[in-house]
């Protein structure tokens, strides 16, 4: 059994530090009044490990905004992030609370870069996919995110692809044709609105 020697609050941070055991312990308030804890009372082996993990947690949510002070994370990104130093159960909570504050949010961050992509970077649909994949973000909420590219009609940003890419060259090779149409594709241009443009632009 131990005594809690000393308890410091800091309403400003929401924190507070505990003295007990020769150890300072760096806690958030809410587990402070979670746990009752008060100067003088005595601390067992069961709330010395509940300090423990409470320290950990706090340190876990400290690295998640330290995260995020470089720019927006996917869930998955910055749960990925986190486990560089922190157990997996701490890991998740981590996220779902911040989810939960409003500091993630996967599908308004998502949609702000499927529109960065389209309109800065001229990207597909398909290329918008796999880069939004390659951030971590669910098929669920790539799905959602890609239903209103998949119903436009890209074949006026095909035709200002083409002239930006191919000025000055001459499609009409078929080797030329099939070498601007691979780049398209890759591009995240689907086959069909590709051969549409290409069948129809001026050489």
């Amino acid at each position: 059994m131990f005594v809690l020697e000393k308890l410091l609050v800091d309403e400003e941070r929401k924190e507070a530090a505990v003295h007990c055991a020769g150890s300072r312990f760096r806690i958030t308030l809410y587990d402070c009044n979670r746990l009752g804890l008060e100067q003088g009372m005595d601390v067992s082996d069961e709330l010395l490990e509940e300090l423990q993990a409470a320290e950990a947690r706090l340190s876990c949510i400290q690295k998640a905004f330290s995260h995020l002070a470089y720019g927006d994370l996917s869930k998955k990104r910055l749960y990925e992030k986190l486990r560089r130093n922190f157990e997996a159960p701490l890991c998740r909570e981590t996220v779902d609370l911040f989810e939960e504050r409003g500091y993630l949010n996967d599908l308004r961050l998502a949609e702000r870069y499927a529109d960065n992509y389209y309109s800065l970077r001229s990207y597909g649909p398909m290329r918008i996919k796999q880069e939004l994949y390659g951030k971590g973000f669910t098929p669920e909420v790539i799905d959602t995110v890609l239903e209103p590219y998949r119903s436009m009609d890209h074949r006026e940003k095909i035709t200002e692809l083409l002239e930006q890419k191919f000025r000055g060259a001459s499609l009409a090779d078929p080797a030329a044709k099939k070498k601007a149409a691979a780049w398209l594709n890759r591009q995240g241009y689907g086959w069909s609105e590709v051969s549409d443009v290409l069948n129809d632009y001026q050489y």
